[in-house]
């Protein structure tokens, strides 16, 4: 039903050294920004692949569901300590349904129809633009990489 999606990381038994000597309040930092970073990579492919409306709806405004695409921190990685990223369809609630209105289907700002883009209905097929995203993991993870190292190191000399 899904793709498989696979990738390899080469040096991370390095970058678990490396962190093992930086202080948990730099590591975060440090390694938060990589993260970030490694999301746009994944981000910025499935906002490209992300469909855009053709013709005009009354509920719907071209390009919603594209801007929706963001990288989020992981609140439940936090509290267990841990970092992480979500790469997703932002839902319309909390304090931006103040400005932007309320969430629903009568709501041309409300991205809640990404599911059915996604995965496909019985009457629509599926036009998947996260799992392209996911498709640029390798490249993600590079950049992780190269963003952690680098941080490591600067925080290493800073703190030498």
């Amino acid at each position: 039903m899904s793709d498989g999606i696979t990738a390899e990381l080469h040096g991370v038994d390095e970058l678990k050294r490396a962190l093992e000597q930086v202080p948990a309040k730099l590591k975060r930092k440090g390694l938060l920004k990589a993260l970030r970073l490694a999301g746009n990579v994944v981000r910025d492919a499935a906002r490209r692949a992300a469909p855009l409306l053709q013709e005009p709806t009354p509920y719907r405004k071209r390009g919603t569901v594209r801007r929706a695409i963001v990288v989020r921190t992981s609140k439940t990685a936090r509290k267990s300590g841990d970092l992480g990223v979500y790469i997703g369809v932002r839902p319309l609630r909390g304090a931006r349904t103040r400005t932007l209105g309320a969430s629903g289907p009568k709501n041309p700002n409300d991205p809640f129809y990404w599911r059915y883009l996604e995965f496909g209905t019985k009457k629509m097929a599926k036009r998947p633009f996260l799992a392209v995203g996911a498709r640029k993991l390798e490249q993600a993870a590079a950049v992780f990489m190269r963003e952690a190292t680098s941080a490591i190191n600067q925080i290493n000399t800073g703190a030498a």
